[in-house]
């Protein structure tokens, strides 16, 4: 033997063999150090024949106290016999001992008192300063908690006993020739052909560029796929019997009907369910995600994507995951567990659906992710945890007679009134005859459109537009109404002494019953998850299971909703007020506020939005002014997508040019030319009646020109229409 082997061997930066070549034993044990400071980690220590001259090659790399992990790939004496003695040399209380639980319930009995690292308890992980541990679990092969430890970045393969040998004339490092030495170890030591099979294929998937065993040579990469193709054909164990191989074929069908009993269960979840690896490769995924995205089979779907993550659409927010960016997305998820996070995909109808996403580690670099449609709930609680408490936009809900079961605070306290409980109060107590009779027929037709009534209470009248809905309440039946406060602007219009006053105003107005109408657009269930949060709170805050982690979690979400809400309701009362004040600001701000508001629209009628924005695009004058104009153009794009029921792919997209121009461009069909040269004309509107004022148009030219001394212009496009700013 060289003589270099009685010297610890660096087989890959900062790992080293430190094992003992034992003269004329064709049975040699290897243990592994790999070297990270104050987290090293030794692995397979070995029996105590070895121990002296194992613990000399450690202390000639390190101090033999840099030792915090101790690696047991199983029980056996040729792994863990010398454990007590390396307990006894390294004054380290966290000294962690690292193996499967089944292989704890033996390795006990050797007198062990260090910590315990149970792979699985740890999701088959273990990260040091420098390296990224894999446990991969490898049962039976050859003892029932076997595993293998896989240093990922490394690519550096501790394979136990799976690849040892049985060799006369032992070699560090093996030749073409291996498999025939390894052969003998593996008929005997490993149990069946099929487990050896299932820790081989396991083990290819990884692509390791060294394989370092605990018995035999050490491979190389370029012997690495020969041994693994000639292992998986080598029968061993009881496959060398003739008389068991019919039992065991008979075991493994009932082990396949099982698979087939969890796949039937799987596909019969409505949310979607997939084993990916990496975040990358898609293995696996049940019939829902087929009956949502319209592909008839996992093998169809693989000739277009590799991975689900390439059907993420993009949408802005750091808890929504983004399409084709680059990272492991799935462990954004395992290594943010406090964050939710949410994917938007889009279904065979072309429908963008918000799912939530969960991620759980399995073994190796396998992940179980579950998808759940949560679009009804997503849009609902932008607005229902907060609008309960601001000024200006209330909601109502009433049971089918009428009876007010509740009612936003902020209205409450607008009314005086401070003795409110559900059932005291009925919706014709606050509204005069005309106003009850219009509620009534609304309710009737279930006509969701925006209306004007007044809620009255005693002598307090407060001018108000509604829209509402029917909804379920704890399998109740109820009327959702919401509620925008008009009083401002009734001050304003009575204020108005010019007609161009007035006409800004029944702008405003037709702008704001399209805002109500995006708010009641978003707001379908809102109660439904406001009942069943509060009745999980209370569950569990009378079982004594309501953490202080949970509430305040929860009170994180409500403030946080709150200022998204707080910023809609500021550019409502701007709109009011009717604000003027000139200053310098960036066009970027403009649309963020603006897509505040119509930003759920565009996504919920599947339109996809294009910005090309410089962020240092700067104006000068009135915010305000700017937010109606470009709002104004935004829902009218909508309302032209929604009026020719265009089934392509929809776009909008707004551009900022050099200099002093923004281009705002649709595909929803255009303007016929005959009428595109009087859409800038007071009271003239392209659309049906009672769907359109024609000053939207009117007003936005006016402001560019009055406010900006620039100019609003029409073009028309290919398949659609682009106006200038």
């Amino acid at each position: 033997m060289d003589e270099a082997y009685n010297k610890a061997v660096e087989i890959a930066p900062n790992v080293y063999w430190v094992g003992v070549h034992m003269e004329n034993d064709d049975f040699q044990c290897h243990t592994y150090l790999v070297v990270d400071g104050k987290e090293s980690i030794l692995i397979d220590p070995g029996s105590m024949l070895e121990f002296e001259t194992v613990k000399k090659k450690i202390e000639s790399i390190i101090d033999i106290n840099d030792i915090e992990y101790i690696v047991a790939h199983h029980q056996d004496p040729d792994v863990c016999a010398n454990i007590p003695a390396f307990e006894k040399s390294i004054e380290r209380e966290d000294l962690t001992i690292i193996s499967h639980s089944r292989n704890f319930a033996l390795i006990k009995h050797y007198g062990i008192t260090s910590k315990h690292y149970v792979i699985e308890e740890h999701d088959y992980r273990l990260k040091t300063r420098r390296f990224d541990l894999m446990f991969l679990t490898t049962p039976y092969a050859h003892a029932p908690g076997a595993f293998v430890t896989y240093l990922k970045n490394e690519k550096i393969l501790f394979s136990s006993d799976i690849f040892g040998a049985l060799e006369k004339n032992w070699h560090f490092y093996a030749n073409e020739n291996y498999f025939e030495e390894i052969k003998g170890f593996h008929e005997n030591y490993m149990p069946s052909q099929d487990i050896l099979n299932y820790a081989l294929e396991k083990i290819e998937k990884l692509d390791p560029e060294l394989i370092a065993p605990q018995h035999g040579s050490i491979i190389p990469k370029r012997y690495i796929p020969k041994v693994i193709e000639e292992l998986k054909s080598l029968p061993c164990g009881l496959y060398i019997e003739e008389e068991y191989k019919s039992s065991l074929i008979e075991a493994k069908k009932k082990e396949q009907q099982y698979a087939q009993r969890l796949t039937t269960v799987l596909d019969s979840m409505k949310n979607i369910v997939a084993i990916t690896r990496n975040g990358v490769e898609l293995t696996y995924i049940n019939q829902a995600f087929f009956e949502f995205s319209g592909y008839e089979s996992l093998e169809e779907f693989k000739k277009r994507h590799r991975s689900i993550s390439e059907c993420f659409l993009e949408y802005e927010g750091e808890n929504y995951l983004k399409p084709n960016n680059g990272e492991n997305w799935i462990e954004r998820i395992i290594q943010n567990p406090q964050k939710e996070f949410y994917a938007i995909m889009r279904n065979k109808e072309g429908a963008n659906v918000i799912f939530q996403v969960l991620a759980r580690a399995l073994e190796g670099e396998e992940y179980l992710v579950s998808f759940y449609d949560v679009t009804d709930y997503e849009e609902s609680m932008q607005l229902v945890h907060i609008i309960s408490r601001m000024q200006g936009v209330y909601f109502i809900v009433t049971s089918m007679e009428g009876v007010i079961e509740s009612v936003s605070r902020s209205l409450l306290e607008a009314l005086g009134i401070d003795d409110f409980k559900p059932g005291k109060y009925n919706r014709k107590e606050f509204l005069n005859e005309k106003d009850y009779q219009s509620v009534m027929e609304h309710i009737r037709n279930n006509d969701t459109s925006a209306y004007e009534v007044t809620i009255r209470y005693k002598d307090i009248v407060i001018p108000v537009l509604i829209q509402g809905y029917f909804g379920m309440i704890n399998r109740k039946p109820v009327r959702v109404t919401v509620a925008f406060d008009l009083r401002e602007t009734k001050k304003l219009q009575q204020r108005a002494k010019e007609q161009e006053m007035l006409l800004m105003q029944q702008s405003k107005m037709a702008q704001m019953g399209e805002m109500v109408s995006m708010i009641a657009h978003q707001w379908r269930q809102p109660l439904n998850a406001i009942s069943a949060a509060s009745i999980q709170a209370d569950m569990k805050y009378r079982l004594g299971q309501l953490s202080a982690e949970e509430f305040s979690k929860t009170q994180k979400f409500i403030q946080e909703e709150c200022q998204k809400m707080s910023r809609v309701i500021d550019v409502f009362m701007n709109y009011s007020k009717g604000d003027v004040k000139e200053e310098r600001f960036y066009f970027v701000d403009i649309i963020s506020l603006v897509l505040e508001l119509v930003g759920p629209k565009i996504v919920s009628k599947n339109i996809a939005l294009e910005k090309e924005i410089d962020s240092q695009f700067e104006i000068y004058g009135s915010k305000n002014m700017l937010e109606q104009v470009v709002l104004n153009l935004l829902v009218n794009s909508i309302d032209a997508f929604e009026e020719r029921k265009t089934q392509k792919e929809r776009f909008i997209k707004i551009v900022t040019v050099e200099g002093n121009r923004i281009e705002i461009t649709d595909n929803a069909g255009g303007i016929p030319q005959e009428i595109a040269s009087r859409i800038f004309l007071p009271y003239f509107t392209t659309k049906e009646p009672g769907k359109g004022t024609g000053l939207g148009l009117y007003m936005s030219k006016k402001i560019m020109q009055e406010h900006f001394h620039g100019d609003l212009y029409y073009e028309q496009t290919a398949d659609g229409s682009k106006f200038i700013l």
